[in-house]
């Protein structure tokens, strides 16, 4: 055990040369081995063979959403946070007439589409909050698939995919290579209206995804949160460029570099998508309802689908409406269907942070009793009482703030790092101090490098979003992850191994993780950015030489956003 500790402290203490965040760490306490012996080993860029096998097996996300399991070793993810939902309002500050422009909108993105709306030929889901549901309207996949039931709805005949399942994410996929072995990367719809009571005379059949899964030639997507896009949208290109730029030479030693997803036509820089691939949220609206719901509209107006016998409606199918309809926003009575998705993303709030006393927190023991996110995810996230994977009997066992104490693991450098005795370790049993402490952990071992805190809007002519200071956690760059999560899809000028930085606000309430949504474990999304060529590699190696105590606050943090 005691060599453990001194090899975790020599490895910790490359984060000397790093000073990142706005708690600048001594040389010293970073140095300091459990013997009191100063050492300058540097920590090592490559991951481990445990690791790099067990990322190689979800090459092509097949691990799918499942339990997930813990790579190798660290916290116990505390689990979904349950409660009220910190995000789905609008904006503070709205007027009236925004406010009601916002409803209205909200009311189109719910609204579930048949084949006479525009639906199909081909498609993935049959609404848009179907995709954004949960915590609430907006957010990312729900805990129980409605891709599941929708495969049948209305008569229709289509079989249900191997990678869609009750309890896993909603996804889109994506075939790699077409059958000449050329590039694809295109999405290809999970579901065909043949069979349904509002498409008769179509028989298209849904693409063989069994032999192109058989062939490695599939990956997924999962839906991304829209909380907050209005400021992301908002924010300048130089303020990102800026963010970007700044502490380069801590970034270089941790191997991080990254760059902007930029759109060849007038040069600037794009921010939305796994890979930041679209430019706008008009131009992310327009696109998802064309791929996702097969619906043609004002940026898309062509149908995807050319056999004639499957196309029922006049394209586009969602077009800017001449006459007003009736939509409670004199605003939004002239507007089309996109104009309104994107209107209702960019009037919605970010999502708020949970207050100490609700952040569940768990053990680092690592209690089986205390695990969330995995065989049991589904039901605490649906169900008031949370924090077990067995039944939530045990979780009413839990602290009224849902805490489990976090084991002391004295030979951390993080208590000494702090200025502070080591017995500070024992009194992660207090929300406050648990969470606290995981801030400072992730900005010292390098992960606010690519999840940069905060960023302030430009001039809006939108109410409450002209120079706002926010923490998306996120620099909106892409970054190579390596072979462990590339993918194979170039969009754009990111490459199949490169994805923006997940903004992590809100991850307190989200199931799953990664961009094909295989896991629901915090600590396994964390394992799975380290493989071959990942820039996150030598941050991830910092969070396997933390003590499990500090480990354990890291996971505790995070859900608290």
């Amino acid at each position: 055990m005691k060599t453990t500790r001194i090899a975790r402290t020599r490895v910790i203490a490359s984060l000397a040369a790093m000073s990142l965040g706005s708690v600048a760490w001594s040389t010293t306490a970073f140095s300091q081995n459990a013997s009191g012996v100063n050492s300058s080993a540097a920590a090592t860029n490559a991951t481990t063979a445990d690791t790099t096998a067990a990322t190689a097996a979800f090459r092509g996300g097949h691990g799918g959403g499942g339990s997930g399991g813990s790579t190798r070793g660290g916290g116990t993810d505390p689990g979904v946070r349950t409660g009220t939902p910190g995000a789905g309002g609008p904006l503070p500050g709205l007027g009236a007439l925004e406010q009601e422009y916002f409803t209205a909108s909200k009311g189109v993105f719910e609204e579930v589409d048949a084949v006479p709306n525009g639906l199909g030929p081909r498609f993935n889901l049959d609404s848009c909050s179907g995709c954004h549901a949960y915590p609430s309207i907006g957010g990312s996949s729900p805990p129980t698939n409605p891709q599941v039931a929708l495969a049948t709805a209305a008569g229709g005949k289509n079989t249900v995919p191997s990678f869609i399942t009750a309890n896993g994410p909603v996804r889109e996929a994506r075939f790699v290579r077409n059958p000449d072995g050329s590039p694809d990367g295109s999405v290809h719809a999970v579901f065909v209206v043949t069979g349904r009571s509002d498409a008769a005379g179509c028989n298209i059949q849904q693409p063989n995804f069994a032999a192109q899964l058989a062939r490695n030639n599939v990956i997924f997507r999962i839906p991304t949160p829209t909380f907050g896009l209005g400021l992301v949208e908002n924010v300048p290109d130089s303020a990102l460029q800026s963010s970007l730029a700044a502490n380069a030479q801590q970034k270089r030693s941790l191997g991080i570099s990254g760059h902007f997803n930029i759109n060849g036509n007038d040069t600037t820089i794009a921010r939305f998508g796994w890979k930041a691939q679209n430019k706008s949220l008009l131009l992310f609206s327009g696109e998802a309802y064309n791929v996702e719901m097969g619906i043609t509209n004002d940026l898309f107006q062509n149908e995807r689908e050319g056999d004639p016998n499957c196309q029922f409606n006049a394209t586009p199918e969602s077009i800017i409406p001449l006459q007003a309809e009736d939509t409670g926003s004199a605003a939004g009575n002239f507007q089309s269907d996109i104009e309104l998705f994107s209107s209702f993303m960019r009037f919605l709030a970010p999502p708020t942070p949970a207050g100490t006393v609700a952040t569940p927190v768990a053990s680092a023991t690592g209690a089986s009793s205390q695990t969330t996110g995995q065989s049991g995810q589904t039901a605490a996230a649906s169900t008031p009482a949370t924090g077990t994977t067995g039944s939530t009997a045990a979780a009413a066992s839990t602290t009224s703030t849902m805490m489990a104490s976090a084991a002391a693991d004295v030979s951390s450098v993080m208590p000494a790092a702090a200025g502070s005795s080591a017995t500070q370790s024992t009194a992660s049993s207090n929300s406050t101090v648990s969470v606290t402490r995981g801030s400072q952990v992730f900005n010292n071992i390098g992960c606010q490098a690519c999840h940069t805190q905060t960023l302030t809007t430009g001039k809006s002519a939108m109410t409450g979003q002209t120079n706002v200071t926010f923490q998306p956690f996120s620099d909106f760059a892409v970054h190579d992850m390596g072979s462990g999560l590339a993918d194979g899809v170039t969009q754009g000028t990111a490459n199949g191994n490169e994805f923006r930085t997940a903004p992590l606000w809100g991850v307190g309430q989200r199931i799953f993780f990664l961009h094909d949504g295989r896991t629901k474990d915090l600590n396994v999304a964390i394992q799975q950015h380290a493989s071959r060529g990942s820039e996150a590699n030598t941050v991830v190696n910092n969070y396997n030489m933390l003590s499990q105590n500090d480990q354990q606050s890291l996971l505790n943090f995070l859900r608290s956003l």
